[in-house]
């Protein structure tokens, strides 16, 4: 492997050295030579220090005899040889967290490799998540870019084209998001993007050794990366979508999907909507849209992620609301990724998923309306809004509150008393008296009945927009009986 004399004055900091390096110091040199040879370093004595002589760039090493000084300048180009020789095997093996750690042995700084889609595919283990800044942070915990210190980049650093092939350097002003600068190397196969590498400046300022050496390391990876990012490129199955959008699907198909996701038909489920508030005009919404698309799927592997412009839908068999764990998550992504989140009511049953991504929709449609700066939205505080300008009845049903369609799918099926119960008990302005006698019941009855309405419904009757959404759900459950 050849070299340049910067990139042996990276190996020799720790010895007490004197530099006369050229910027373009150029990657020539072969190997140590006690006398001097076309392209190798020179070593000899020169006063009270070791002069070594890579074509007219010098290092000086003082304190030191030439024998040592000789083994030690032809052990830096033994260490690159067995250095490279191992980064060549894991790049075959595609391991690629192997490949950043072994660059750590030359550059002593943190490095991030990205694939084409701004995946992490390997990050220093020297650094602990929290020893860095807040991209950092969440590269570690997340595995993928977030749109915030992209769009940083791009707006508070245009003057450097970060797309543009080789190596890019880029000065961080300040800021938590990011805080270090660094050098940014974009990798090309077939005239695409393959994958990225960032070089940090943490330890040490950079220089024209760590530039040549980074070259050098791209363009190890880059046949590699090119040939994983047409394999591996993600393209979900679309019999979900068809579901959700009331198309025809193959039924053999949507079991296999289903054993897949270890679901039932008979699930509840529900969507989310992911919307991009703030786009970024540098980069294509659809190349944005991967990189949330992939982040989600990693980290919530038990949902269906699919792509419609300019959503991302997450398809789960779990109400979301009771997951802790995802809405924390989400709440993450949306903070780091200027995003909104719309979500459905829960359904009983895959095939009645239909509806959910209009409800979807609606939430941010009329949320925006009233908070346009929240990150989440829920169609179950704007159902009423969406009733009363939502024309088809079927459509109205399935904006229904979902506890009060199940009270009257029981009276329907076997006549039980809690819907009626419930519907003269809100009509008497909640009155136990006036709902005893309406029904001609027992006072106790309807404190019974009422105490266990409650419990079934989850929401609190103290609510007034629930007393309404509820009431309204009873008028358009009616209406659709009578239809």
């Amino acid at each position: 492997m050849k070299l340049s004399m910067w990139m042996i004055a990276n190996r020799l900091t720790s010895l007490d050295l004197e530099t006369e390096i050229e910027e373009g110091a150029p990657v020539i040199l072969k190997s140590a030579r006690r006398a001097y040879a076309t392209n190798c370093v020179h070593v000899y004595r020169e006063k009270d220090s070791v002069v070594c002589n890579g074509e007219g760039n010098i290092i000086r090493i003082k304190n030191i005899e030439v024998t040592q000084a000789f083994e030690i300048i032809q052990s830096v180009f033994d260490f690159y040889e067995d250095w490279l020789e191992h980064l060549l095997q894991m790049v075959r093996e595609k391991n690629y967290r192997g490949v950043v750690n072994q660059a750590w042995m030359v550059f002593h700084n943190p490095m991030i490799l990205f694939d084409g889609n701004n995946k992490v595919l390997g990050i220093s283990d020297q650094y602990a998540p929290d020893s860095l800044d807040e991209e950092w942070g969440y590269l570690c915990k997340y595995g993928y870019s977030s749109l915030n210190a992209i769009q940083h980049m791009r707006y508070k650093y245009g003057n450097v084209n970060f797309d543009q092939p080789g190596c890019q350097p880029y000065q961080i002003l300040e800021g938590n998001l990011l805080s270090y600068s660094g050098i940014s190397s974009c990798l090309y196969c077939n005239e695409a993007i393959c994958g990225r590498i960032n070089l940090l400046s943490v330890e040490r300022e950079l220089n024209a050794g760590d530039y040549q050496m980074l070259e050098k390391l791209s363009t190890i990876l880059e046949p590699s990366l090119g040939q994983q990012y047409y394999e591996t490129f993600l393209r979900n199955s679309n019999v979900f979508y068809s579901i959700l959008f009331g198309k025809a699907y193959d039924e053999e198909q949507l079991k296999q999907q289903m054993s897949y996701q270890q679901w039932e038909f008979n699930d509840t489920y529900q969507l989310a909507l992911v919307h991009v508030v703030e786009v970024d005009n540098g980069r294509s919404l659809e190349s944005q849209m991967d990189i949330l698309l992939h982040t989600i799927l990693q980290q919530q592997p038990s949902c269906v992620v699919m792509r419609k412009a300019p959503y991302i839908l997450v398809l789960s068999n779990k109400i979301i609301a009771n997951d802790q764990r995802m809405l924390h998550f989400m709440e993450v992504m949306a903070k780091n990724n200027s995003l909104q989140f719309g979500f459905s009511l829960p359904c009983h049953g895959l095939l009645q998923a239909s509806y959910l991504f209009e409800q979807c929709k609606a939430a941010l449609q009329y949320g925006r309306r009233s908070e346009p700066n929240q990150y989440f939205y829920h169609f179950v505080d704007h159902a009423i809004e969406y009733i009363i300008e939502t024309a088809p009845v079927v459509r109205c049903t399935y904006a229904c509150h979902p506890q009060v369609c199940d009270l009257w799918n029981l009276k329907e099926s076997n006549g039980d008393e809690m819907f009626d119960t419930l519907k003269v008990y809100l009509d008497n302005e909640r009155s136990i008296a006036r709902t005893a006698a309406v029904l001609f019941t027992h006072r106790n009855t309807i404190v019974y009945r009422m105490n266990k309405i409650q419990r079934f419904l989850v929401n609190d009757l103290k609510d007034a927009y629930v007393r309404d959404y509820i009431r309204l759900s009873m008028r358009v459950l009616e209406m659709y009986g009578r239809k």
